[in-house]
Formats: C-alpha cells, structure tokens, sequence
C-alpha cells in the first residue's frame, strides 16, 4: 500500500472513529438527565480520538506537538460554553451561531500566538477555565424538568458525521498548517455544540443553557488533566498506550467530578 492510500485509509479510519464517538456520547446523553448529560458530555472524547489521529497520520512526535496547545485550545472552547449560556432572549440556531462565531476567531488566536510553552501553556489554561467557570456560576438558569429526547436514527446519523467532520478536518489541519494549529482545534466543540443545540430544540433553551454548567464542571476536571497525562505519556510510551494511560489517570477525577454532579441535582 502506497503513502497516499495509507494517508486516506487512516483519514477515512479518523472520520470513522470521530462518527461513533460522537453519535455514541450524545445519545447517551439524550437519554439521561441534566447531570448524567453533563457528566458524558464533559468526558474527553472528540479530543483524544483527533490527537491519537495526528499521530497515526503523522508521527507520535507530532502527537507530542499537538497535545501542547490541547489544554489551552480547550480553555477557549471553554468560554464557548459561556457564550452559548449568556442570558439573551435567543433561538437554538442564533444562540448557536453566536457561541461559534466567538469561540472561532478566540481559538485562531490561540493557534497563531499561544505560547509554545506547554509549562506555560497549562497553567494559562488552568486560569482561564477557572474565570470562566466563576462567570458561568454567576448566569442563573431555570432548573426544568427532564424530558427523555427519542433519538431518531436520522439524527444519530446527522451527529455522527458532525464528530466525524471535525475529527478528519482537525487531522488535515494538522497535516497543512502543524500539529500545534491542530491541537488546538482538537479541543472544538464537536460534542457540546451537537448536544446543545438539539438538546434546546427537544426539551427548550433554559434545559440547554443548564447543560453548560455540568459540561464545565466535569471538563475542567478531566480535559486538561487527560492533556498533561496525554503530553509525557505520548513520548515515553507512545500514542495507543499513551492514550489509554491518560484516561485511567482521568478516572478518579472523573469519579468526583461525578459525585460533585450528583450532589447538586
């Protein structure tokens, strides 16, 4: 098999692997309520597949690279959730636009100027993420009752390409422009964004705009944790064992961020 046909086969396995992920994780989330939604919706998915992808597609070198930039590009997906939660009487697909359009030219820069650092890199993340967490908690939204959503397989399908999109375009992105430019839009909200906005539609904005809430509490619990693991793991051990060591150092903070949900529902 040449060069370029083992690059498409690995593009083809990416949107693949984006596909099931994402379809699985927002059913999932469909079918629960607000905090076993936010608790699915906060575990990092999307991410890891894109990153162990770079690598697939490029080397484990690039995969290091990539993961540099992750826990940043994640703190600017971050505010995304606090766009979309912003009190401001809008429909799903303008309050949608709203959060893109401003989380987009938010993660170009973080692409274009971020620091390079990675020992810089995280704690800027950390601190943005707290701000955001601390604006966000100051939003009031309506608790409203859960209404389990009826997943059609029409819809399944339309997520699951979304996850796919995005993982084979952030793959190509890193390939064209570098895996620093690529590990930041690792972190885009392929998940949150597919969640948010078909979660308003079936059960009503102020349901939405809660989810927010438990989205960030399980995140900044997980993500930029799975990324430090991800960055020393990568290099010492590779990308596959890399990955799977960062998820279970993930599983005890994930179990409290649990338990912290639970306590508020």
């Amino acid at each position: 098999m040449t060069t370029p046909e083992l690059l498409l086969l690995r593009l083809l396995a990416s949107f693949a692997a984006g596909f099931v992920i994402v379809a699985l994780v927002t059913t999932l989330a469909d079918i629960f309520g607000e905090g076993p939604a936010g608790f699915l919706g906060g575990i990092p998915s999307a991410g890891p597949v894109s990153l162990l992808f770079i690598g697939l597609t490029q080397s484990t070198s690039a995969a290091v690279q990539a993961v540099s930039l992750f826990p940043l590009g994640f703190s600017g997906t971050f505010a995304f959730l606090l766009f979309y939660a912003l009190p401001r009487k809008m429909g799903p697909s303008a309050r949608m636009a709203m959060a893109l359009g401003l989380w987009l030219p938010i993660s170009v820069a973080i692409a274009a100027w971020g620091p390079q650092d990675f020992e810089l890199s995280v704690p800027a993340s950390v601190v943005i993420a707290l701000l955001v967490l601390f604006v966000r908690r100051r939003i009031h939204t309506e608790r409203t009752n859960h209404v389990v959503t009826k997943a059609s397989l029409g819809l399944v399908v339309v997520r699951g390409a979304l996850g796919g999109l995005v993982v084979v375009t952030v793959v190509i992105l890193s390939i064209v422009s570098g895996p620093q430019v690529g590990g930041v839009f690792a972190a885009a909200p392929a998940i949150w964004s597919s969640s948010l906005y078909m979660t308003a539609r079936a059960k009503g904005i102020e349901f939405s705009r809660s989810l927010t809430l438990s989205f960030m509490q399980t995140s900044i619990f997980t993500v930029i944790p799975y990324g430090v693991v991800a960055r020393y793991a990568f290099a010492a051990y590779g990308i596959w064992l890399g990955t799977l060591l960062a998820f279970v150092a993930i599983t005890p903070l994930a179990y409290i961020a649990w338990k912290l949900l639970q306590s508020r529902s």
